[in-house]
């Protein structure tokens, strides 16, 4: 498979508002069957995710890649597993300013190979990984109650 590995804080001319906007710069004018993997600033993407893409024959419009999560360097199982429509060709968008989601949702692939994402440092804002931590907790609580 043919693709680029973008990152929008690398490559993403100016300052991001709008990341649906930006994500569907790279894509909206790919060539058919070219993609693009968007890594995020604060994630890698190890060389055998990269081997194993530009092995794929493309079958989907976008692939979800699973996503190992830390915060602050530290695996939290609440988190994980997670996939992300992260390896996109020209039949996909986003929508959403923030957080944003790709449509269609289907068809896709699944990529379990993962890329890994290290959420370091406070919360910027009341919907980040403090937010998820503690309604991961409470879930946890909720199960363990139903027992």
């Amino acid at each position: 498979m043919k693709f680029t590995v973008v990152d929008l804080g690398r490559d993403y001319p100016g300052r991001i508002s709008d990341f649906a906007d930006a994500r569907n710069s790279f894509i909206k004018n790919l060539p058919d069957r070219e993609y693009v993997l968007f890594v995020d600033s604060d994630e890698e993407a190890p060389k055998m995710l990269l081997d194993y893409v530009g092995t794929l024959k493309p079958q989907f419009p976008y692939y979800w890649v699973r996503r190992i999560e830390l915060v602050n360097n530290k695996y939290v199982p609440v988190f994980n597993p997670n996939y992300n429509g992260k390896l996109c060709s020209n039949k996909v968008r986003f929508i959403g300013r923030v957080h944003e989601i790709i449509t269609p949702r289907e068809p896709h692939g699944v990529i379990d190979i993962p890329i890994i994402h290290n959420h370091s440092g406070p919360a910027s804002y009341s919907g980040g990984a403090q937010s998820m931590l503690k309604l991961g907790l409470l879930k946890v609580r909720e199960v363990v109650r139903g027992w």
